[in-house]
């Protein structure tokens, strides 16, 4: 009888050096694993890409997700700078540029995400950068220490990080977003607002309610024409608007693809030998009754989790609340749930002030939270979300009762 080939894990990032490091460590798994990437460096975290190593403070090596020597202790092969072209699920492989073919059982497609390009007159010219990978940290990291005027386009998690990147180093900075406010779309007018005033406050100048036109210059850029009319300068335009997940390989294989791969509770897809993980994944989620893809670290690491314990055979629902973070400023922002139905707003302590925080409820039951400088809230915040139980409006606002105690199983009246 043949020997087992194992599982090939496709996409080298940090969901797939979470399954591989579950399948040894948690599972015992004997058989072979073999990681294929399109980049060369070993899997790394990317949350820093937009701070600490955009800015210079981080190095290379802290970004690492395992320890180097990891791969070769644990016997999983590596495939680095290897682009898998096509895959092959009824024939149980998965072949690497022309000539090289990767036997599997099972395979797990964590191919994550690209930048959602800008489709305006101008887009293509020298200046322009987008921001997802080590290298476009770097090379944008060396194009703002030489930049007088940078433009940001959009203002979710990414925008405002590289705008407050920006202005800690120095560059005017300007952020176009046609919606009312920076991370409308999770915040809300009234908690984005906070967010703004933070901008605001560090020099940056805000356009919102507005849009990119044209990116305007003859080889590189030169300035940004926007959609109300306003001539923008700039040497150099950062474009986040948002990221597209990789499905094309899968797609191609003939899983069912619908704005992700889609998968079940337990990361199944639409074929019994491949199951998806992290960015590139729509899963449905139970807690939400409706498919759900996810572009952050914690969820990257619940699927790489997951996965590994799927393809064992020791399956496990996800339904983990969902978990966000971000730094501006010296600043950390803290935002545990989904943006979904909420009918209330309640805030506690001073917006903007060191743990400040807000919760969004629907009929009474919390179903988001975030938080700023939390001093270690975000856990009990998430733990609150998770248990689904209604909440003393008076409670949530009081900042004299402690967040552990605003929990279901905490007495009434601790304080």
């Amino acid at each position: 009888m043949p020997a087992d080939p194992g599982i090939v894990i496709i996409g080298a990032g940090l969901a797939a050096a979470q399954a591989a490091r579950a399948l040894r460590l948690d599972h015992g798994y004997d058989r072979p694993i073999t990681l294929v990437g399109d980049e060369h460096p070993l899997p790394y975290h990317r949350p820093a890409l937009s701070k600490g190593y955009l800015l210079g403070t981080t190095e290379a090596a802290e970004l690492d997700v395992l320890e180097p020597r990891f791969y070769a202790a644990q016997d999983v092969a590596l495939a680095l700078g290897a682009p898998a072209t096509l895959l092959d699920l009824d024939g149980r492989r998965v072949k690497l540029g022309r000539n090289v073919e990767l036997p599997f059982s099972q395979v797990l497609i964590a191919t994550g995400a690209r930048p959602r390009r800008l489709r305006v007159p101008g887009a293509d010219l020298d200046g322009v950068h987008y921001l997802r990978d080590r290298q476009d940290s770097e090379r944008l990291r060396d194009a703002l220490r030489a930049a007088s005027d940078v433009v940001v386009v959009g203002a979710g998690w990414l925008g405002c990080e590289v705008a407050a990147a920006a202005r800690t180093l120095g560059v005017r900075t300007t952020v176009v977003d046609p919606l009312p406010t920076p991370l409308y779309h999770v915040l809300g007018d009234r908690l984005g607002g906070v967010v703004a005033r933070r901008h605001l406050d560090h020099g940056v100048e805000l356009l919102t309610g507005d849009g990119v036109e044209a990116v305007l210059g003859t080889r590189s850029v030169e300035a940004v024409r926007t959609v109300a009319g306003r001539r923008v300068p700039a040497d150099l335009v950062v474009v986040a608007v948002g990221a597209v997940p990789n499905t094309d390989l899968a797609e191609a294989a003939g899983l069912r693809v619908d704005g992700g791969i889609v998968a079940d509770g337990r990361l199944r897809t639409s074929h019994p030998a491949a199951l998806a993980a992290g960015d590139v994944a729509r899963h449905r989620h139970p807690r939400y009754l409706k498919p759900v893809r996810i572009e952050h670290w914690d969820n990257a690491v619940v699927h790489g989790t997951a996965a590994a314990a799927t393809l064992v055979g020791e399956p496990a629902t996800v339904d983990h609340v969902p978990y966000f973070f971000s730094t501006q400023y010296g600043s950390t922002l803290e935002y545990v749930g989904l943006p979904t139905t909420s009918d209330r707003v309640v805030t506690r302590g001073e917006p903007g002030e060191p743990g400040f925080t807000a919760f969004w409820l629907d009929r009474g039951v919390p179903v988001a939270a975030m938080t700023m400088d939390g001093q270690g809230a975000a856990g009990n915040l998430r733990a609150l979300v998770a248990a689904g139980h209604t909440a003393d409006p008076r409670r949530l606002a009081d900042p004299g009762v402690p967040v552990a105690d605003l929990l279901p199983y905490a007495p009434a009246d601790a304080s």
